[in-house]
Formats: structure tokens, C-alpha cells, sequence
């Protein structure tokens, strides 16, 4: 049937008008969703029936009998799951307890004991729990971040993946506890026991470590960027790969640890003991470590460049191919050390102790070794190119074949050092003590400089060349 015109004109209208009201409410619409987006989300309200009141044990079992029916099904018509956030539980006895995905946030469960007890992704927000008893107890996925856990026991806890950020575990014990991947970023954990604890990719950024026992703790990849774990105890701990940035180690103990290719840029490690410990391919740069104990460590192929180590004991360490690129190793101990193929460019070396130590193939151009001692030092092939070695000890030296081109040797005692093929060109032998040393088969030597040395009959010099007089000071001996 067909419609009146009328009808059908007042039909359009009508449409067009809803269009453009629904068209220009768009605008006031958006608005209002990005206000609400623009406010800050807030934290659910605590709906628990016991908010700051102690349960009966009757409510309370009640509670915790309904939970258990909530995690079998919780489709079940008297099941529920337990809310006791922020409720009194101070001191309850919990043994054993399955309180998986409980919310606890905010509750005080001070002195509680909770052993064997599973916390599995618990919600533990803001707890209580100092002075609790966890030992055993399975809290994998558990939320304790802001918890208060002061000398709380957690040995052997499985807590992988949970969260501790911000929390407080100031003196806790953690003994074998198993926390892979667990995040501790910016908690307290001064005088904690984690001793042979398993923190295996775990994040500690920001934590505080002071003091605390990591003896024979697995911490390898474990995030430890900017830790305070000065005086920490990490003997034997596994650091391997572990990121140490501007982590501070000062005076901690870190003997026999592994932290095989750690990276420690730019970190203080002042008085550490890394006595035997293996740093392998470690990265150092820029790294404090200003009278660290470094004895026997092994070093290879670490990273050095710029850092600091005066006064650092390197004795009988290995440093194959070690960077010490512009490094300060001044009044450092390296006796006995192994540098073979070590890099020393432009590093600092003032008054070092090389006595005995292997410096074959070394490279160190103009590396600073003022008053440095190398007797018996094994220099050869080594590279030393403008180097300043003046009023150094390289008595008894092996100095074969090595590059001392250009090199400050000035006051220098080289006394009974083998010298056979060195390259000498342009070197500063000024007052050099070269008596009993043998210069057979130097490379680039001429008249003049032997001239300005000190020899004597003992001193071995090559074929072309005539032995000088007695040294200057001889002379000047004579003269007065």
C-alpha cells in the first residue's frame, strides 16, 4: 500500500534530526571518556567483613573451608573465595594452609606461622608479615609487593616469579629458597640470608643488599643494576652474565665467586675481595675498585678501559688479553702476574709492582710505568712505543724483541736485562743503568744514546758501536 507523502516527508525528518543530535553528542561523548581515562585508577576498596577486626576461629574456618571449595570448583554454590584483607591474623597458626590465590593484602600476619603453607599467587599487598614463619611454603606468583617482612623465616620458600617490590625483608631468612625470576626491585634486604638461594633471572634493580649473606647464592642473569650490596658476603655466588651496573660492592666479599661475563660498567667496587674469584670476559669499564683484592683472579679477556684500580692487588692474577685500555693502576700489586697480550694503552702504572710478571706480546703504547718495578719481567715482543718507563726497575729483565721505540727510559735501571733485538729508535736513555745488560743485536741504537747511558765491561753492545766513557754521574762523582 503505498504511504501518504506527508507521512514520509515527516518520517525523514525526524531521522535526519536523531542523526544530527546522535552527531553533535560525539564530541561531548569523547570528552568525557578521555577525562575518565585521564583519572588515576583506584585501588579496590577492601570489601572483607573482618576489615582491622581478629576473626573467630569458627568464621575463620569457615572462610578458609569455603575457599578450599572455590579453588575444586567454583562454579559451587557455597563456594567463595577468602577475602581476610586487611584482618588481624597476627600470630595464627597456619600450618600447611592452602590459601592459593587468597586475597591477604594489607593483613596483619605478624608472627605467623605459615610453614608448608601454599600462597600460590597470593595476594599479599602491604601484608605484615615480619617475624612470620614461611619456611617451606610455596608462594610461586605470590604478590608481597610493600610487605613488611622483617626477619621473617622463608627457607626453602618456592617463590619463582613472585613479587617483592618495595617490600621490606630487612634481616630475613631466605636459606635455599628457590626465587627464579622473582622481583625485588628496590626492596630492603639489609642483612638478609640468602645463602645457596636459587635467584636465577631475578630483578633487583635499585635493592638494597647491604650486608647481606649470598654465600654460594646462584644469581646468574640476575638483574643487579644499581644494588647497594656494600659489605655483602657473595662467596662463592654465582654472578655469571649477572648485569652489576653501577651496582656498589664496596667492601664486600665476593672470594672464589664466577662472574664469567658479568657486567659491572661503571660499579664500585672499593676494598672488594675478589681473592681467586673468575671474572672471564667480565666488563669493568669504568669500575671503581681502588684497593680491591684481586689475588689469583682470573681475568681473562675482561673489560678494564678506564677503570680505577690503585693500589689494587693483582698478584699471580691471570690477565691474558685483559683491556686496561687508559686504566689507573697506580702503586698497584701485579707481582707475578700474566698479562700476555694484555692491552695497555695510555694505562697508568706509577709505581707498580711487575716484578716477575709475564708481559709477552703486551701492547702499551705510551702506558705510564714511572718508577714502576719489572725486574724479571718477562717484556718480550712486548709493544711499548713512547712509553715512559723513567726511573723504572728492569733489572734482570727480558726485553727481547721488544718495541722501545721512542720510549722515556731516562734514570731507568736495566742492569743485567736482556735486550737482544729490542728496537731502541729515538728511546731516551739518559742516565739509563745499562751494566751487565745485553744490547747485542738492538735495533735502531746509536752512539749518542749509549753515550748519555751508565755501562760497564759487563754490558754487551753491538758490533758498530764503541763502549762511551764512564756515565755522567761517574764523572760527576769524580769531579767533586
Amino acid at each position: 500500500m503505498n504511504q501518504h507523502p506527508l507521512f514520509l516527508t515527516h518520517a525523514l525528518t525526524l531521522v535526519a534530526s536523531g542523526l544530527l543530535a546522535s552527531l553533535l553528542s560525539i564530541p561531548d561523548e569523547a570528552d568525557a571518556a578521555a577525562k575518565s581515562a585521564r583519572k588515576p585508577a583506584q585501588a579496590p576498596a577492601c570489601e572483607s567483613p573482618f576489615t582491622h577486626q581478629r576473626p573467630a576461629a569458627k568464621q575463620l574456618d569457615k572462610v578458609l573451608q569455603s575457599h578450599a571449595r572455590w579453588l575444586e570448583d567454583r562454579d559451587s554454590a557455597d563456594a567463595s573465595r577468602a577475602n581476610l584483607c586487611r584482618t588481624d591474623l597476627h600470630q595464627l597458626r597456619l600450618v600447611g594452609a592452602n590459601l592459593e590465590r587468597i586475597n591477604l593484602e594489607g593483613a596483619n600476619l605478624k608472627g605467623a606461622n605459615l610453614r608448608t603453607a601454599s600462597l600460590v599467587q597470593a595476594h599479599l599487598k602491604g601484608a605484615d608479615l615480619s617475624q612470620a614463619m614461611l619456611d617451606d611454603a610455596n608462594l610461586e606468583g605470590a604478590d608481597l609487593r610493600k610487605g613488611l617482612l622483617v626477619k621473617a623465616h622463608l627457607n626453602r620458600v618456592a617463590a619463582d616469579e613472585a613479587a617483592f617490590y618495595g617490600a621490606n625483608l630487612q634481616g630475613a631468612l631466605l636459606k635455599e629458597a628457590l626465587l627464579e625470576r622473582a622481583h625485588f626491585e628496590d626492596a630492603d634486604l639489609q642483612l638478609a640470608d640468602l645463602s645457596g638461594a636459587t635467584l636465577l633471572d631475578g630483578y633487583f634493580y635499585g635493592a638494597n643488599l647491604s650486608k647481606a649473606n649470598l654465600t654460594d647464592a646462584d644469581m646468574a642473569g640476575t638483574d643487579l643494576r644499581r644494588t647497594n650490596l656494600r659489605q655483602a658476603n657473595a662467596r662463592r655466588a654465582n654472578l655469571q652474565g649477572a648485569l652489576l651496573d653501577s651496582a656498589v660492592f664496596d667492601g664486600a666479599s665476593l672470594v672464589e665467586a664466577d662472574l664469567d661475563s658479568a657486567y659491572l660498567d661503571d660499579a664500585s667496587l672499593v676494598k672488594v675481595d675478589l681473592h681467586e674469584a673468575s671474572l672471564r670476559g667480565a666488563d669493568f669499564r669504568y669500575a671503581r675498585l681502588d684497593g680491591a683484592n684481586l689475588q689469583r683472579t682470573n681475568l681473562e679477556n675482561a673489560n678494564f678501559e678506564g677503570a680505577r684500580l690503585l693500589n689494587a692487588r693483582l698478584d699471580s692474577a691471570l690477565l691474558t688479553m685483559t683491556v686496561l685500555y687508559k686504566a689507573n693502576l697506580n702503586s698497584a700489586n701485579l707481582h707475578g702476574a700474566r698479562l700476555h697480550h694484555a692491552v695497555l694503552i695510555d694505562a697508568r702504572l706509577t709505581r707498580a709492582d711487575l716484578r716477575k710478571a709475564d708481559l709477552t706480546e703486551i701492547y702499551a703504547p705510551k702506558a705510564h710505568l714511572q718508577q714502576a718495578r719489572l725486574s724479571e719481567a718477562n717484556l718480550e715482543l712486548a709493544n711499548l712505543v713512547a712509553a715512559d718507563l723513567s726511573q723504572a726497575d728492569l733489572s734482570h729483565a727480558v726485553v727481547v724483541q721488544a718495541n722501545l721505540q721512542e720510549a722515556n727510559l731516562r734514570n731507568a735501571n736495566l742492569s743485567a736485562a736482556d735486550l737482544t733485538g729490542a728496537q731502541l729508535n729515538n728511546a731516551d736513555l739518559q742516565q739509563t743503568n745499562l751494566r751487565g745488560a745485553n744490547l747485542s743485536g738492538a735495533l735502531g741504537l746509536v752512539q749518542a744514546q749509549l753515550d748519555q747511558a751508565c755501562l760497564d765491561e759487563a754490558t754487551r753492545i753491538p758490533a758498530d758501536l764503541q763502549r762511551p766513557q764512564a756515565c755522567q754521574i761517574q764523572r760527576q762523582r769524580r769531579k767533586s
